[in-house]
């Protein structure tokens, strides 16, 4: 999808995404990927309005990939800052603890930040954090008596 560089590009990702309800339970964590890498497109890209922003969603055997790709006109890189300021800098921790892998390319066509998240079948889910290292299913326990 294509989006103008502005304020209203996180929530009208959000919206699309939503629409991937075949997703199934990772598509909350892919709508608030989506939405901290179209932020941090929006704060440090140095794009304008008129500019736009290119986002794709790619569902492969295992994962979901997301990516964002913007002008690249700031030649910045995306990157975890050590210390937040008061006014930000938790979007790529946020990245980081939901997507097994996440990286950037600067391009021809600009910038792009992406992350992958696992899709699990089943009842099974792969905690985010421990990707790559001994892991133990985690399980859904079963619903609550009403």
């Amino acid at each position: 999808m294509t989006v103008p560089c502005d304020n209203l590009a996180p929530v009208t990702v959000r919206r699309r995404l939503a629409a991937l309800a075949d997703l199934g339970w990772v598509l909350g964590d892919a709508m608030l990927v989506a939405s901290e890498l179209v932020t941090n497109a929006l704060r440090h890209s140095m794009c304008a309005e008129q500019d736009h922003l290119v986002v794709t969603v790619d569902e492969e055997a295992d994962h979901v990939r997301i990516c964002v790709r913007d002008p690249g006109t700031s030649g910045g890189t995306a990157r975890i800052i050590a210390e937040n300021d008061r006014f930000g800098g938790l979007g790529l921790r946020v990245v980081e603890q939901l997507a097994t892998h996440w990286g950037s390319n600067h391009g021809p066509d600009g910038y792009e930040v992406w992350a992958q998240l696992p899709l699990v079948a089943g009842d099974e889910l792969e905690s985010p954090a421990s990707a790559g290292a001994a892991t133990t299913p985690l399980t859904r326990s079963p619903a609550a008596p009403e």
